[in-house]
């Protein structure tokens, strides 16, 4: 790939970190062309070509997932989900839904409580706490199945290695999709290196600013592909619990996952990871 065919693929891939972080917002074809500094009949296109969908359909699969995992975790009522993602009525947020995950909103939602009343909580699962300040990332992104993740990380920490070498650089995943909700070769996962703002980063590394906030965080022990086990029970006890006394409602992904020792150098079943998922405490609770 030349120079100026990774800049071209580099600012289309702004653009979507654009719209996954103003999914809340409607921006224009025009707007997002223009801050790829490109004409809306070539942006279209480019995105389509790179993305895999267009940006109107990456817009509206975003939403929906996102409403899913609102319906599966969330308190809110149906029409406010339908109206967060962007459909102005109950009807219109139920065909889209059902057209894309194949069953009602209701539907879904009597599913996802009926197997969560089938699992018990983990009460002894140890879980605290954290708030974290915004901070700046370079990160490298893969798109696909999560097992896939080792060239994103090779990559980072090619460009990085000196930045982590005297210990100056912490490290984590951000794991934006749910496996059971995102078709897996649509998986979006960042390798993430903390960074001085203004760091320069070149090829497929890339940089952004993280909002921080609040998370529960707990602890898996073994083989990464068992992690989904962790996510449940941390999952089952926030909403069912509460943490330290105080009541939580589960905020949405990205959650992170910071690998607390060396897959390279690591039985699988000797692997440790801290699974951190954002949270939001209710009010008066």
């Amino acid at each position: 790939m030349n120079e100026r065919d990774q800049s071209t693929r580099a600012r289309i891939e702004a653009v979507r970190r654009t719209i996954e972080d103003r999914l809340a917002e409607e921006p224009t074809l025009d707007e997002l062309a223009a801050s790829a500094d490109l004409s809306p009949f070539h942006f279209h296109r480019l995105f389509r070509g790179i993305v895999g969908e267009t940006v109107a359909g990456y817009q509206r699969r975003l939403r929906l997932e996102r409403a899913a995992h609102r319906i599966e975790h969330g308190e809110g009522d149906l029409l406010t989900v339908a109206l967060d993602a962007g459909y102005a009525s109950h009807e219109a947020f139920t065909r889209a839904f059902g057209k894309h995950f194949g069953q009602a909103p209701s539907e879904y939602r009597a599913k996802v409580n009926e197997e969560a009343g089938e699992a018990a909580p983990d009460e002894d699962l140890d879980v605290r706490i954290e708030s974290l300040e915004p901070h700046v990332v370079a990160f490298v992104r893969h798109v696909g199945p999560y097992s896939g993740v080792g060239e994103a990380w090779k990559t980072l920490m090619k460009w990085g290695w000196s930045k982590t070498l005297f210990g100056s650089a912490k490290t984590f995943g951000l794991c934006h999709d749910d496996p059971d909700v995102t078709d897996t070769e649509r998986l979006r996962y960042d390798a993430c290196m903390t960074v001085r703002a203004g760091t320069r980063v070149r090829g497929k590394v890339a940089l952004r600013s993280l909002p921080g906030g609040t998370f529960a965080v707990t602890t898996h022990h073994g083989d990464y592909t068992s992690i989904g086990r962790t996510y449940a029970a941390l999952f089952a006890r926030i909403v069912t619990q509460g943490v330290g006394g105080k009541t939580y409602r589960l905020g949405d992904p990205p959650s992170r996952e910071v690998y607390l020792n060396d897959p390279r150098k690591t039985r699988p079943e000797d692997l440790i990871t801290e699974v951190w998922m954002p949270v939001e405490q209710i009010p008066g609770e």
